[in-house]
């Protein structure tokens, strides 16, 4: 008989449900149009799935931060493949983009510290860990509140239907880069037809 999880491996099971297939596209997204940000948001979001399993004091907060990150990375997916040039937002969308990689790199500093075991160090850091425990939550939290708002994209809470989206959204991004292929293709084509049009014309 397999042992049953605890309640805190329950939840590490599902945030990294939630996650892995959302990473995977925005990979997908950031190989093929490169945005900024993305590589670093993608590579911070590895880092915090394998670090919150580390934590040795306030996993509680810790997990809650991590839970907090889908519905966004969602969201910030979204947009990219909405965007009228896909894989470029505008600046001020940008800018929020770039305040989210911030507050993942803080966020990923915040759960780093809770992996300390060291007594003396944890005696003297618990007030500036739970400060900075609150401050990450409240900067994800508004995060959200960004993100969600520039688009129609409902707030999903369960593992299966975050796996439809994410699938559903790389589907998407498949068929735009497939159309955009197929349209640099043809320019190509049509560059080298007027090009040998007008070499023989003036031969």
């Amino acid at each position: 008989m397999s042992r049953q999880l605890t309640s805190t491996e329950a939840r590490i099971d599902n945030l990294t449900a939630y996650l892995t297939p959302i990473l995977i596209v925005l990979s997908d997204l950031n190989d093929a149009f490169c945005p900024p940000f993305i590589q670093p948001i993608i590579k911070t979001t590895q880092a915090l799935i394998a670090g919150v399993q580390n934590v040795k004091r306030n996993k509680d907060q810790c997990l809650q931060l991590v839970e907090s990150i889908h519905p966004v990375l969602l969201a910030i997916l979204r947009i990219h493949l909405e965007s009228e040039t896909v894989g470029s937002l505008p600046p001020a969308i940008l800018d929020d983009v770039a305040e989210f990689t911030h507050t993942l790199h803080k966020t990923y500093t915040c759960i780093e510290m809770q992996q300390d075991g060291n007594r003396i160090k944890r005696f003297f850091r618990q007030g500036e860990a739970h400060g900075l425990l609150k401050e990450c939550q409240n900067k994800l939290d508004q995060a959200f509140n960004v993100f969600t708002g520039l688009t129609t994209l409902t707030v999903l809470n369960n593992a299966i239907q975050v796996q439809n989206a994410a699938d559903a959204m790389h589907q998407e991004l498949i068929e735009l880069i497939s159309t955009l292929s197929d349209g640099t293709m043809s320019d190509r084509s049509s560059s080298v037809f007027y090009n040998g049009a007008s070499g023989s014309q003036y031969r």
